[in-house]
């Protein structure tokens, strides 16, 4: 059993600290929330700034952790890609509007829901479904999967252009689900649409 650094165990106290109180809190105040002396925060990191990103690329982390674990449970292609979409809406719930808006302000170029250097993961999320829905006989082969890819991914950057303000994100759910939907709407051949209106009947309800 690996154990934890003390490292990462302040990262995970001080992410549910900034879920609560946002980034704008000094060094002495993180601290005294949990019960440190400054002088340990600043022995795992240089400052704030290098505390706040470790936070930020922790939170990343988590969500590409748990998007990974929906596309395993999946029974077949289809209900996996949708159950990366609920698993979406519900870490962007979990992280809140506080940590979300405060994000842009003191760390604009992180971009943490843009996800510009992280298109990769998408991509290979998505071109990897596809090939598992070609296989099990759900989507067509007559399209262009790198094209595909890029739609889907291009898509999924509008809904992370964070400004400071909501714009797809006063419910990520619709977005995410209403991006699911017309994806696969687009790829499924017959055997597809019939599981997928099935799952779609079922959402409905």
């Amino acid at each position: 059993m690996s154990r934890v650094s003390s490292k990462e165990k302040y990262v995970v106290q001080v992410y549910e600290l900034f879920r609560k109180k946002g980034l704008k809190m000094t060094m002495d105040e993180i601290a005294e929330h949990l019960k440190l002396t400054k002088k340990t925060l600043y022995n795992n990191f240089n400052s704030k700034e290098e505390l706040m990103r470790t936070v930020m690329q922790h939170i990343l982390g988590e969500i590409e952790f748990k998007i990974n674990m929906a596309l395993s449970q999946g029974r077949d292609a289809i209900e996996a890609l949708y159950l990366t979409s609920d698993m979406m809406n519900k870490s962007l719930s979990e992280i809140g509007p506080l940590l979300l808006s405060d994000s842009s302000k003191y760390l604009p170029d992180l971009k943490l829901l843009d996800h510009t250097n992280r298109m990769s993961f998408y991509s290979r999320i998505i071109a990897e479904n596809i090939d598992r829905g070609i296989s099990e006989g759900l989507y067509r082969e007559d399209f262009n999967k790198e094209l595909v890819t890029l739609f889907f991914t291009s898509a999924m950057s509008r809904i992370y252009s964070w400004n400071g303000a909501y714009k797809y994100l006063k419910d990520p759910y619709v977005f995410h689900s209403e991006l699911v939907r017309y994806h696969l709407e687009s790829i499924v051949n017959n055997d597809g649409r019939g599981v997928l209106n099935e799952i779609i009947q079922k959402r409905v309800k």
